[in-house]
């Protein structure tokens, strides 16, 4: 029997169920199929049969006898029961074991709670990491039925939620999910097989070792080198990983270094060195060794970095020449980045003694690293040398002033810079004193400005449950403590804004008037550039420097007035609760300003202080 034929008849009869039995009159497809049936109904009575219900469908009797949809009811009976008969009932093969996998998760939870969840591992679009990490936090991936949403989520587009997945996620799920990855690993695959390998070697522990290896063997590419990389520490391995330094492939040589790193073993140490030192391989190694050589081997390397510093062109070469040089010497840097050892002390302490000679060679990769090492060493003889190189150039002015931080009183840096300063200044304005002088500001704002997190929650919009995030300024007692008083009229008659709003405080008059007149400023017709921003930043020195509540808030409504001139994204978390300290008689005021909102949050933000007015006049 024709069973082809008959699924294709059943096809159609399932669009007409769907299109609507009105359609099948004259519908072309049927006729296309009704020779076949006719043909077929001259050896087998039931054909024939199928072809006169199919014929009674295509040519109605003009409105007489049943209607189409009991015509259609009737063909597909037939057609069913016809399908039934030809349907097999067995499975091809023998009945085998089911593959279980034990996995300590239930199904407990609502659907609904799951749903959110689902949908931003199955879609695309912003705000989906914010959710599957809050699920995370909050242990929906305990339910079994998001395990295998867990597992897609290795290949998602969004690569911090497939990172999110391979780190946090799946390797809760223990040595079981190692287990499930293993028969679902695609050793020719792509990223989301090499996130697989990361699982698997996490969760699955000793017990895993050999299936990566058959794929640190076997595999090709990208999960080659990532399951090569998942061998490091493992003793029995190292041979394999050894003969892999050699290879042809850089990715693979990559990926035994890195193993080896991660191994920190003495034969796998003495090949670092040996592939550092030989150069060719030296980039390779230094990005193996970029997160901590063991404290021996940065040693080997200090001596190393020394004897290759004095081998270095001792006066000025040709520009190829040099560059090469800094380029080889460059890597050192990396390794031996946060170290610290007797030999380095004495490598750069060398290297600023040779400004002359290092600055004409153009290393100054190699003069910036050695700033930073005794910036970080912060005693007194590596105090003295960076005071000797910022006095041959300026440029090392910041790392020389964060060290006078750590070393000096505060009254003793502020003589040092802002009364030293000064004095030069009166002495001869220079345009170096100048520059140092914007360096110095820049340097100073860039330590006290906006390095202060702050986290509170939107409770404007508490449908959304957010959190913000912002930078602020340290608490006058921090300011206080840290920074000599001095300052605060240094930076004000510098014009420094940021800094006048930071070391504000009651009781200096001076730095109040230079606030309100900037202020001022802002808002006049020649400043086109609204910066919102600082405007904050005013009501916050304005509010340091114990402007009386009254004013304060009466000059923060007339600013939001003025929309021309202020009108943000959104308010300031400082501004914001000054807003909520407003009086009930500004409600009226408030209400005019709020539909010439631009804004959402800003909007958002206005509506909930009005709404708090009412409260509390209510």
């Amino acid at each position: 029997m024709s069973t082809a034929l008959l699924q294709e008849l059943h096809q159609e009869v399932r669009r007409l169920y769907i299109a609507g039995s009105d359609l099948a009159a004259g519908d072309f497809r049927l006729k296309r199929l009704l020779p076949q049936f006719q043909q077929l109904g001259e050896r087998a009575a039931v054909f024939k049969r199928l072809g006169e219900g199919i014929a009674v469908l295509l040519e109605p009797e003009n409105g007489q006898g049943a209607a189409p949809a009991v015509r259609l009811q009737e063909l597909t009976l037939l057609l069913e029961s016809v399908l039934y008969t030809q349907g097999a009932t067995v499975p091809d093969g023998t009945p085998g074991e089911v593959k279980t996998r034990e996995f300590p998760l239930d199904t407990r939870l609502p659907y609904r709670k799951l749903a959110v969840v689902r949908q931003a591992l199955t879609t695309t679009g912003s705000g989906r990491y914010e959710i599957v990490t809050e699920a995370y936090k909050e242990g929906l991936f305990r339910d079994l039925r998001l395990l295998p949403l867990a597992i897609a989520a290795l290949n998602d587009p969004y690569s911090e939620i497939a990172d999110f997945a391979m780190t946090q996620i799946l390797p809760g799920y223990g040595p079981a999910i190692a287990g499930y990855l293993i028969e679902n690993l695609n050793p020719a695959g792509g990223k989301s097989e090499v996130r697989k390998l990361k699982v698997i070697a996490r969760a699955g522990g000793t017990e895993v070792l050999e299936e990566l290896f058959k794929v640190a063997e076997n595999g090709s590419g990208d999960t080659r080198a990532a399951a090569i990389e998942c061998l490091g520490g493992h003793e029995a391995y190292l041979p394999a990983l050894l003969e892999w330094t050699t290879d042809k492939r850089k990715v693979i040589r990559e990926a035994a270094y890195r193993a080896l790193a991660a191994g920190a073993l003495p034969q796998g140490e003495e090949r670092l060195y040996e592939a550092f030192a030989g150069k060719k391989d030296r980039e390779l190694v230094a990005d193996a060794l970029a997160s901590g050589a063991s404290p021996a081997l940065a040693a080997r390397l200090s001596a190393l970095y020394m004897q290759e510093l004095l081998e270095a062109p001792q006066e000025k070469a040709d520009k190829k020449t040099a560059e090469q040089a800094e380029t080889s010497l460059r890597h050192f840097a990396t390794v031996l980045h946060g170290q610290q050892n007797p030999q380095l002390d004495e490598l750069y302490s060398y290297i600023i003694r040779g400004y002359a000679l290092f600055s004409s060679l153009g290393f100054k990769s190699l003069l910036n690293e050695a700033a930073g090492y005794k910036q970080k060493a912060a005693t007194m003889p590596a105090f003295k040398e960076l005071e000797q190189l910022e006095q041959l150039d300026s440029h090392f002015l910041r790392h020389y002033f964060s060290a006078a931080r750590q070393l000096l009183p505060p009254d003793e840096l502020y003589k040092r810079f802002g009364g030293t300063m000064r004095n030069r200044l009166k002495a001869a304005v220079t345009k170096e004193a100048a520059m140092r002088q914007k360096m110095l500001l820049d340097i100073i704002r860039r330590q006290v400005v906006d390095t202060e997190e702050i986290w509170y929650d939107a409770e404007w919009d508490v449908q959304r449950d957010r959190k913000y995030r912002e930078m602020g300024m340290p608490a006058p007692e921090k300011i206080e403590a840290h920074w000599d008083p001095r300052w605060l009229d240094w930076f004000v008659d510098r014009d420094a804004p940021e800094l006048v709003c930071a070391f504000a405080r009651p009781g200096h008059e001076a730095a109040r008037r230079y606030l309100l007149a900037k202020l001022r400023e802002l808002k006049e017709p020649k400043n086109k550039r609204r910066d919102d921003e600082l405007i904050a930043h005013l009501f916050i020195g304005l509010a340091r420097s114990g402007m009386p509540d009254g004013e304060l808030t009466e000059l923060l409504m007339s600013v939001m007035e003025d929309q021309k001139y202020f009108n943000p994204y959104r308010f300031n978390y400082a501004l914001f609760q000054q807003m909520l300290h407003f009086p009930a008689s500004y409600l009226s005021r408030l209400e005019a300003l709020l539909p010439k909102q631009r804004y959402y949050e800003s909007r958002a933000q206005l509506e909930y202080v009005i709404n708090r007015l009412k409260g509390r006049e209510a």
